[in-house]
């Protein structure tokens, strides 16, 4: 993590951290501070999604009555209000303050795939801190926070909890995660989206943390299903080498987090093969994007070697930007 770009900042942006292949409970909970400055950074933006007040300022469906104005394609044809229909001539809705208080759930990947870095940090660990800047952001807003943290053979489920219990139980299940070791590749990220599919209320805010490696047709069935009744921001977490293999050659690569042993050897054998490797990702990635694009969902591609801080914030902000892996192509 590039520390030195926030040297010119306020404290919380120059986070410091023990270790890139693993985090903490103490780690987690002291980024509070963190979150609630970063928060004041994007206060009062009214498409943020885990920050404001209790009642947001948009408008839809909910307890307090707004106002009424004149019919736009896409309104609930539900709330049409038929007597100023009839009076005026013109087609009416009801519009209404929408509660701002709702589920937040934070999906976090411990899969093998995700225990890997090149560059920063894991992306699991990079998954579990944004995880908990993204909770903080979540308690202080008044929003019952719960979650899912899945490795490959093993997951654990966390209810919304109000005020910080329910973030402190996805702080336990991460290190709880972190601590198991990797296993054969499953089919655990299409079952622990079916269990959402189970568990989750409509209207719930769910933050999918994770590198989507292995999403298959099972997978893709069951998020399919949730975007029709969650709020759904889908972070692809990846590492530079996810996109962009480097120029012909061989490559030692070694586990940072275990003893010395020989190193794996990575083998690129012409541009053709790198070509080819980002081409997959790129299609993967478009994928994504547009599964993510319908109703208004959101899609996040951050990487492990871009400030942790920035990565949060683009979400926060719902700015729906991408990293586009062909600028790293030479």
């Amino acid at each position: 993590m590039n520390a030195d770009r926030y040297s010119k900042t306020s404290n919380y942006d120059r986070l410091r951290f023990k270790s890139p292949t693993d985090t903490s409970l103490d780690e987690l909970v002291q980024l509070r501070a963190a979150a609630q400055a970063l928060q004041r950074k994007v206060q009062k933006k009214s498409n943020a999604p885990l920050s404001g007040g209790s009642v947001s300022r948009r408008l839809g469906r909910g307890l307090d009555f707004a106002e009424v104005r004149e019919y736009q394609p896409g309104d609930d044809v539900r709330m049409i209000d038929w007597k100023v229909t009839a009076r005026s001539g013109k087609a009416h809705t009801k519009l209404f303050v929408e509660e701002r208080e709702r589920p937040v759930l934070l999906l976090v990947d411990f899969r093998s795939s995700m225990r890997f870095a090149t560059q920063g940090m894991y992306k699991s660990v990079l998954a579990a801190r944004m995880a908990a800047l993204l909770g903080w952001c979540a308690v202080s807003a008044h929003d019952r926070v719960g979650g899912f943290v899945i490795t490959d053979d093993w997951h654990r489920e966390g209810r919304p909890q109000a005020g910080r219990r329910g973030l402190m139980a996805v702080f336990r299940a991460i290190h709880e995660g972190q601590q198991r070791k990797p296993a054969p590749a499953g089919d655990q990220l299409a079952r622990s989206l079916n269990r959402l599919r189970h568990s989750v209320h409509g209207g719930s805010t769910v933050v999918l943390l994770s590198d989507f490696q292995g999403f298959d047709n099972d997978a893709r069935a069951a998020l399919g299903s949730l975007l029709h009744t969650l709020d759904i921001i889908g972070v692809q977490v990846c590492d530079p080498l996810d996109h962009t293999l480097p120029d012909p050659g061989r490559y030692p690569m070694r586990n940072a987090g275990a003893p010395a042993k020989k190193p794996y050897i990575l083998s690129i054998r012409s541009h053709a093969q790198k070509l080819a490797y980002r081409q997959q990702f790129e299609h993967r990635k478009e994928e994504l994007q547009s599964m993510f694009a319908h109703d208004r969902h959101r899609y996040f591609l951050v990487s492990t070697d871009q400030p942790l801080l920035d990565s949060v914030d683009m979400v926060l902000s719902r700015k729906n930007v991408v990293i586009d892996s062909r600028s790293t192509e030479q």
